[in-house]
């Protein structure tokens, strides 16, 4: 389930601006979906609304998506994968560990309070939104445990009995800061949430700070 719904919503989004007849089918689809969720909301948008604004038929639609929560489905997991490339890409660029968890998950935090669909959706539609991301967002977040279960262990050794169930706990806990932020600064949230997944996964939260350096006291041999 979790890997045909991802094939559907494909690993990235539409060229910015393309029209319509150079996207594939499956692209026409999610991004006319988008487009109407973001004019009328979720609860209001209709396979019928959607197929019109892809100048697809009804029936085709139901072709690539049996009913209007798969294709919620895909849709949220094509906007996962913006998530992903930009976290991907700010974990990359850090060789420590707690380092990179801190850049790749401040990412992520500032790109869903930067998103032009979440935001609008939670305040407006949240009812609707939210059991894609809870309840029912099982493939959410296991597309997002399987990236991080493979990026992690190429920084550093990690204890692979505590790998499962560390990155399983934190992008829950990403996902709950992305539905309902935290007053502390996000670089204050990432900061802590990766020094607690490097403790958990190597048993260090990594280098520690640079010890500022104090003045000598008056009278102190120089």
């Amino acid at each position: 389930m979790v890997t045909r719904l991802a094939a559907a919503s494909g690993s990235r989004g539409p060229v910015p601006g393309a029209p319509l007849a150079e996207l594939d089918t499956t692209e026409r689809i999610l991004r006319a979906a988008f487009d109407r969720i973001a004019l009328a909301g979720l609860a209001r948008t209709t396979m019928e609304d959607v197929a019109r604004a892809a100048r697809v038929s009804r029936q085709t639609v139901y072709r690539y998506f049996a009913s209007k929560e798969h294709l919620i489905t895909a849709l949220v997991l094509r906007e996962e994968e913006a998530f992903l490339d930009g976290a991907r890409t700010a974990f990359a660029a850090n060789d420590d560990l707690t380092d990179a968890l801190e850049q790749g998950i401040l990412f992520c935090l500032r790109f869903a309070r930067e998103h032009p669909l979440l935001d609008r959706l939670l305040a407006t539609d949240s009812e609707t939104l939210l059991p894609y991301l809870t309840t029912r967002g099982g493939p959410v977040i296991a597309r997002a445990a399987e990236v991080l279960r493979h990026e992690i262990p190429r920084k550093a050794w990690v204890r692979a009995d505590m790998l499962e169930d560390t990155v399983d706990t934190l992008v829950r806990v990403i996902l709950s800061h992305t539905l309902s932020p935290s007053p502390r600064p996000p670089a204050r949230v990432a900061r802590g949430l990766a020094r607690v997944t490097a403790l958990a996964l190597t048993g260090t939260e990594g280098p520690p700070p640079k010890a500022r350096r104090r003045p000598p006291k008056e009278g102190a041999a120089r």
